[in-house]
């Protein structure tokens, strides 16, 4: 598989053991409700969701995701997952089928008796409502499978973690939790990032934006017109995948 091209919600339905014949379908609205709050402990800096594999919906999201995200739980419930690919930066979304191949790797490698002991835990920049990234570090658990073993329900706490220095990798970690209740590591992989490069003429526009010059002035020091200047932009902020230039330029910097 192609690794550079975006995971669908077919493919992973697919990924997660079940068959191609996909029966993914729109939430249902009525579902939210059959979940206490009381399952989960909300805080500003997490929110907790269920996620239904037999269906591909969510079953569940606390309300705390607006304090996290800045967006309410019905944009979660009535989009699904395109809503949920559509916030994960878009060079995160090119890493989540090679970590989605190397969790149900090893999933099904383990016992079925055993994978309810499982605890998969990755970081991955996520789009808020205000259009500024942040690192999530998310942790889950299936609570719930098929008779032949496949995962249905999966318990899933998301932490922001944006004040701790990242050099923007995904890391997978996998642990079990032992016969004396303490989870151990069990697998580790890191996914390097697949930035395309910047061509000279477009690491001269990062620098001089750096340094607080306008499309003109950089037009005016470069001796391009201010059309090319903004092409250059344009190009900058679609290959680091960043929501303006100020963004692009702190993901170069980190």
């Amino acid at each position: 598989m192609d690794s550079l091209s975006h995971l669908t919600p077919s493919e992973l339905y697919r990924l997660a053991g079940y068959s191609s014949k996909s029966r993914i379908g729109s939430s249902n609205a009525s579902q939210r409700n059959n979940i206490s709050e009381n399952i989960v402990q909300d805080i500003g800096s997490a929110y907790c969701s269920i996620f239904n594999w037999a269906t591909m919906q969510y079953t569940f999201i606390s309300d705390s995701v607006k304090n996290v995200l800045g967006y309410n739980i019905d944009a979660f419930f009535e989009r699904g997952l395109n809503f949920t690919f559509s916030i994960i930066h878009s060079i995160d979304m090119r890493k989540l089928r090679e970590v989605h191949l190397a969790i149900f790797s090893y999933y099904y490698k383990t016992a079925p008796t055993q994978r309810s002991r499982l605890r998969f835990s990755y970081n991955l920049r996520i789009k808020t409502a205000s259009n500024d990234y942040i690192q999530i570090l998310r942790q889950s658990t299936f609570i719930d499978f098929t008779d032949d073993g496949k995962p249905t329900m999966e318990y899933i706490y998301n932490t922001n973690i944006t004040g701790f220095k990242f050099n923007n990798y995904i890391n997978l970690t996998i642990h079990q939790l032992s016969e004396s209740g303490v989870y151990v590591l069990c697998h580790e992989q890191e996914f390097s990032d697949s930035y395309p490069k910047l061509s000279e003429r477009e690491r001269q526009v990062v620098e001089l934006v750096r340094k607080g010059l306008l499309t003109k002035e950089i037009a005016d020091q470069l001796n391009l017109s201010i059309e090319t200047v903004k092409s250059h932009r344009k190009h900058i902020i679609a290959k680091t995948g960043a929501c303006n230039m100020t963004a692009a330029i702190n993901m170069i910097r980190n």
